[in-house]
């Protein structure tokens, strides 16, 4: 990890999350909870930026997939027209924020590989990566939609 991203990791740091929006059951999200939860296992993966530049490579990853999160708080239960019209927003401590489609996520491979991390090459939560970390394992690149200290996942529909 680059000196200024850990620098900013320990400022900002995530054990649980919100899922908020127009969800019926919109909650929290608690560290014993989403440890729980935490059944996909991925790795080794390499994190590079937009521009190709290396970030870090990761042996092991554990952690919750995007999907089963905004299922437990009531996606599911919402007509299939109105899910159509849905944008999530996954939103850092730091205020970064990575957007899916509710077409991505369940109709395409990018759900598959989009997690809330909660494990990294055995260590828990890591503080030096701001606790809880969204990656995107399906994207051509993993730095872009990558976040540190997540700590809300926002549901709303797209107005034109």
């Amino acid at each position: 990890m680059q000196a200024e991203s850990a620098v900013e990791a320990a400022s900002h740091y995530s054990d649980s999350v919100a899922v908020e929006g127009i969800l019926p059951g919109s909650r929290r999200f608690g560290r014993d909870a989403l440890l729980a939860m935490a059944q996909t296992h991925s790795g080794p993966a390499t994190i590079e930026c937009y521009s190709g530049r290396h970030i870090r490579n990761v042996g092991r990853l554990r952690g919750v997939r995007l999907t089963a999160l905004l299922d437990e708080a009531g996606m599911h239960a919402l007509p299939r027209s109105r899910c159509k019209q849905l944008v999530i927003a996954v939103q850092a401590g730091d205020g970064y924020a990575c957007l899916f489609t509710w077409h991505e996520l369940y109709n395409t491979p990018v759900g598959q590989g989009a997690l809330l991390l909660v494990e990294q090459d055995g260590d828990t939560l890591p503080r030096s990566a701001g606790g809880l970390q969204l990656i995107s394992l399906h994207d051509l690149r993993l730095g872009p939609r990558q976040a540190i200290a997540v700590d809300r996942i926002v549901v709303s529909a797209w107005h034109s």
